[in-house]
Formats: C-alpha cells, structure tokens, sequence
C-alpha cells in the first residue's frame, strides 16, 4: 500500500470518533481500570499529591468541569486557555472544554507575563485554567495578573492547593455538592495550539488529526491494554496530544505523564510491573542511551518526538527487539511519523 492510500485509510478510520465518544465508552466498559497515573515524585514539584483513577472517574471529572465552564455562557468555540504541563489538570481541562463545546488553547509552560498576554489577547480567550505550581514557576499568579489586562477575560480557575486570591478553586467547586450537567455542545470545537518555540499561532488543531497520527502511530506500537504510555513531552500541541492522550484514548491504556521531567521518577515509572511505551523529546536519545535506561527491560517502544526547527539528535539506541518510532513536528498542527529501520 501506498503511504498516501495509508493515509486515506487511517483518516476512513477515525472519521466520526472524538475524543468524548472514545472516553465514554471506555468508561462504560473499563471504567475502573487505570485511565491516568501521577508520577511517584509529583508532590515535590507541584505542591499536590500523586494520584490514579480509572477511566469512569476521569469522565466524571471532565464532565463537571465542562458543567462549570458553561455557567459562565461563553460563546460556543470560545477560547479557554490552560497553563499547565501535559498532566491530569490539563488533560481533564482540555477534554471538559470540547466536552462543553469550547476550543481549549494549552500554552506553553515556560512562556513569561508579556508572551502570554500576547497569546492571549490574539486568540480572544475567555477563559483561564492553571495549576499554582510547577516547581519554580507560578503559573497561576502569572494568569491572574495576564486575566486582569486581557480585553474579554471572564474567568479563571485553578487547580491545587496554591490557588491564590481571585481564582477560583477548582478542586473546591468540583468536589462537592451535585455536578452541573453540560450544556450539549452542537459542534465540537478545535483544539487551538501555539508554537512553544516563538509562540506564534493560535493553530487550529481537529481531534480526528489528533486521532489518526495517534493511530498512525499505535500501528506500529500496538500497545497492549496491560502497558503504560510514559509522556516526557510537556506542552500540548499535535505531537504531545497525538503521542499520549490520543493514543490512551485511542486503545485504552494508562497514561502516565512526567508533568516536571525527573530521572528517578522515570526510573521508578519504568520499575513499575507494566510494559512501557516511552515518549521522549529526540534531544533526549543521546542522554537516554548514557543512562542505560534505553535498555530497560520494561520498553516496549521508543517515540522519539523531534521540532522541526531542531536539528536531528544522534542515533545512540539500538534495540532491535522493540518498534521505534521518529515522530517529527514540522509545525504545532502538522506531523509526520516515521518507523525507524532496526537491525
């Protein structure tokens, strides 16, 4: 088969399926089995508790925060942005934004003041959703202070225990009492992504692109609902969302995102009873190999995810028992995959 016929096949695929139809049903069918895990050392960089729930709970949290971002009457498509590492907040954030009909816009986490306003202020959004903290950085003082000089600027909410005056405290409002239902959205909306190297955009970004490079991609891991996706990639444009949640979502398996990149954390992760899809950046490969922990018994796969205005990183793994995969970001909406040859 051609590459391009391949193509049309995975896009035949996937046409139809959101994410919220793929979430739904695996919380009807698995709902308890494991949907998301922190890492073990998330405390110490967060402030907040490592934690693990199945895939009912993650649809029902997703669920009351998309019933809460509708109390406000935003516009349908309306702009929500979300300051926080590809973790549980932002994951549960970005699915209850297309859940309610809204387009969620993950910015880069290591933006200043005067980058988010800008990011901000071109893509008119509404909306704010951080965490208080990812090791140094204060993302959600960062917000409030951005909200209070952003035109159109409604709400924002936080998640965790740094949650500082004029945000409100979204594990407070979503813990108790009875969930707000969504308003049924009548359209899904994009995903809107920003470049995390110049922070050009928003870029609309479809769930079903999101979807077939994540299918693209499970063809060639074909991960096994006992193994662990373990995410390294902190933002979320289409090769973060394609090469984690897309893929959990896509086959049922856990996610485990390293939200603040340590090595005894991946250590421990990769120590942890399942096999291992591991999802790293390609400048990473080199240092992966010296670790040693690029032959770790427990990979399953390698995804190597490469910038395109990155220059290729050296070829230092060779495993020929496990799929390994170069995936390359040409732009925050566009990505090709390639398998790469083993012996």
């Amino acid at each position: 088969m051609r590459p391009e016929q391949d193509e049309i096949s995975i896009a035949a695929l996937v046409e139809g399926l959101d994410f919220d139809e793929l979430l739904k049903a695996l919380a009807a069918k698995r709902g308890y089995e494991p949907a998301f895990r922190d890492p073990p050392g998330r405390r110490d960089w967060s402030g907040v508790a490592p934690g693990a729930f199945g895939f009912a709970e993650l649809d029902a949290r997703v669920e009351r925060l998309a019933g809460l971002l509708t109390l406000a009457r935003p516009q349908p498509a309306a702009r929500v942005a979300i300051l926080a590492p590809l973790g549980p907040e932002a994951l549960i954030s970005i699915l209850a934004c297309l859940r309610a009909g809204l387009s969620p816009m993950p910015l880069p986490p290591h933006a200043d003041e005067a980058e988010l306003l800008g990011m901000i202020e071109r893509s008119g959004a509404v909306m704010a959703l951080g965490v208080g903290r990812i090791g140094t950085l204060r993302p959600l003082l960062l917000l409030r202070d951005v909200a209070a000089r952003a035109f159109g600027m409604r709400f924002i909410g936080g998640f965790g225990t740094d949650v500082p005056d004029g945000v409100a405290a979204l594990d407070q409002l979503l813990g108790h009492g009875a969930a707000q239902p969504a308003v049924a959205a009548t359209a899904r909306a994009a995903i809107s992504v920003v470049d995390d190297g110049d922070f050009s955009g928003p870029f609309a970004v479809q769930e079903k692109d999101v979807l077939a490079k994540a299918l693209e991609i499970s063809r060639v891991l074909k991960p096994l609902a006992s193994s662990r996706i373990i995410t390294t990639l902190v933002g979320a444009d289409l090769a973060a969302l394609a090469t984690g949640p897309g893929i959990a979502l896509l086959t049922g398996v856990e996610l485990l995102p390293l939200g603040l990149f340590m090595l005894e954390d991946l250590h421990a992760c990769l120590e942890g009873g399942r096999m291992v899809h591991l999802v790293v950046p390609a400048a990473m490969e080199p240092a992966l190999a010296r670790s040693r922990l690029g032959g770790h018994k427990a990979l399953s796969s390698l995804v190597f995810v490469r910038r395109g205005n990155e220059p290729p990183a050296a070829l230092a793994i060779e495993r020929p028992d496990i799929a390994i995969v170069d995936v390359i970001a040409q732009a925050p909406g566009t990505v090709r995959v390639l398998r790469r040859k083993t012996a």
